[in-house]
């Protein structure tokens, strides 16, 4: 487990590899907006190797005969989600159960929707739903004619860190990997020294591999990417 998982603990594990006793060469402000920055990019590394450090769930109902709705609102989250891991929608409302299976959506890019909806209104009747979250609203296409249950799988996005006792990794990971996020920052606050300690770069650059080479190690068979090989109306 980790020693580092506040914003206070980052800064001073930071300034131990830095040998700075006190804030004469960073000030408290540069301090704050660097970690923020150095938490934000190990929660992207994160993301990139296994995201179910940070996966969120919930369920809506999408009302039928509506091309977009207001994902906050609607799906009742506190923030519209940085990803969309997996959306899907159920024959019945409730859990996914052997006898109401999830059919899960493709995603879309903005521009296909209206081929979607031509191709489902002429040749393909069959064609499953696809979406795109766009700016806080969630399209799907082709448009419903009836109510979805649906069950949606999303990252949140990551909060700035307020106080000294705030949590790294939006309290998520950081028991396993806020160490992570004080080398980032020791990283980031030598640029400013002109990579005067190139001792930095390296201890940056191998906790960066030992975080992904542990994060994936969490994954048997998903890799947390999704690649569109084919358009969504194909």
């Amino acid at each position: 487990m980790s020693q580092v998982t506040t914003r206070g603990e980052a800064q001073t594990f930071a300034k131990i590899l830095l040998d700075e006793k006190n804030d004469g060469f960073w000030s408290q402000t540069q301090q704050n907006v660097l970690c923020d920055q150095a938490n934000l990019i190990v929660f992207r590394e994160l993301i990139k190797t296994n995201y179910e450090y940070f996966l969120n769930t919930a369920t809506f109902t999408y009302p039928a005969d509506t091309e977009s709705i207001d994902v906050v609102t609607t799906v009742g989250i506190s923030k519209t989600p940085y990803k969309i891991i997996e959306l899907g929608a159920t024959p019945s409302s409730g859990s996914i159960t052997p006898d109401n299976l999830l059919q899960v959506f493709r995603p879309m890019r903005f521009s296909e929707r209206h081929m979607v909806q031509r191709a489902h209104n002429t040749v393909l009747a069959s064609v499953q739903f696809n979406y795109v979250l766009l700016g806080g609203r969630l399209f799907l296409a082709p448009i419903p004619t009836e109510d979805l249950n649906c069950h949606l799988a999303y990252i949140e996005p990551l909060g700035t860190l307020s106080t000294a006792n705030s949590t790294l990794l939006g309290g998520k990971a950081h028991e396993v990997f806020g160490d992570c996020v004080g080398y980032c920052l020791a990283w980031l606050m030598n640029a400013k020294q002109h990579d005067q300690n190139p001792a930095i770069d390296k201890m940056w650059g191998d906790a960066l591999m030992r975080m992904q080479d542990n994060a994936v190690s969490q994954v048997s068979t998903e890799t947390g990417h999704v690649k569109v090989t084919r358009a969504a109306y194909e």
